[in-house]
């Protein structure tokens, strides 16, 4: 059977019939501000505190000071588990200018994600965002490479990832470059629509391989204990 892992954002995992498969890499799309940080690192501390489960948050957009900063307000987050390293939150640009590595590379990218991965044995995983990475890569081939060699590696390492995919506000599509969606195991899409002048944030699962899941948008609101769903018809 699929062993599944829970989200931590229950009427989430009601979606998923319980939760995300183990070891599946799922794509997380969205404009700006639909959510999908705050998604991804509710995943993760529930991880951390709920299950004993290591995560990495990979950052190729802000600093860790500046991600941490964004979490404080959050009652999920929790600094002992950054502390303890049960959460390693990580600029990998810059770490990878601290030891003298070419993060823009097919190669060179993937061999660091792996390494730090399997080096802290880490179980739940965020990059943010695999946009930023393929925009560093040039050519279409490249970009094709990546994505496949990256989901090969992490099924090797048995973690569970979160892909942020940043797209086009009000976009239809799942990604930048219209392949990831295809390499992932699961595509989560955020998206947003006006409502009387007001911008409402929605969450619908697209595809999750392993699970029956419910394809039911909902409506996505942040609150100071993280992401909570409602049912559309709730508005």
């Amino acid at each position: 059977m699929v062993e599944l892992i829970k989200t931590g954002i229950n009427e989430l995992d009601d979606l998923l019939s319980g939760g995300v498969p183990r070891g599946s890499s799922v794509l997380l799309s969205g404009s700006c501000g639909t959510g999908k940080t705050i998604l991804a690192e509710h995943f993760l501390f529930y991880g951390a505190k709920e299950a004993d489960e290591i995560g990495i948050y990979i950052s190729l957009s802000e600093p860790r000071d500046k991600i941490i900063a964004n979490l404080e307000p959050f009652s999920f987050y929790d600094p002992k588990l950054v502390e303890e390293d049960k959460i390693k939150i990580l600029d990998i640009t810059q770490d990878a200018r601290l030891i003298n590595l070419e993060p823009l590379t097919v190669n060179g990218i993937i061999n660091m994600i792996s390494s730090i991965i399997r080096d802290s044995e880490a179980q739940r995983v965020c990059v943010d965002s695999i946009t930023a990475i393929c925009n560093s890569l040039g050519s279409e081939k490249n970009i094709r490479e990546f994505i496949f060699e990256l989901g090969l590696q992490l099924g090797y390492l048995d973690c569970t990832t979160l892909f942020i995919s940043e797209i086009p506000p009000m976009s239809l599509q799942y990604s930048v470059y219209g392949v990831e969606e295809f390499i992932a195991d699961g595509v989560i899409m955020l998206r947003e629509h006006e409502d009387k002048g007001e911008l409402i944030r929605t969450l619908q699962v697209v595809k999750m391989r392993g699970v029956a899941h419910s394809r039911n948008k909902q409506i996505l609101q942040i609150t100071k204990d993280g992401i909570v769903l409602k049912p559309m018809f709730e508005l």
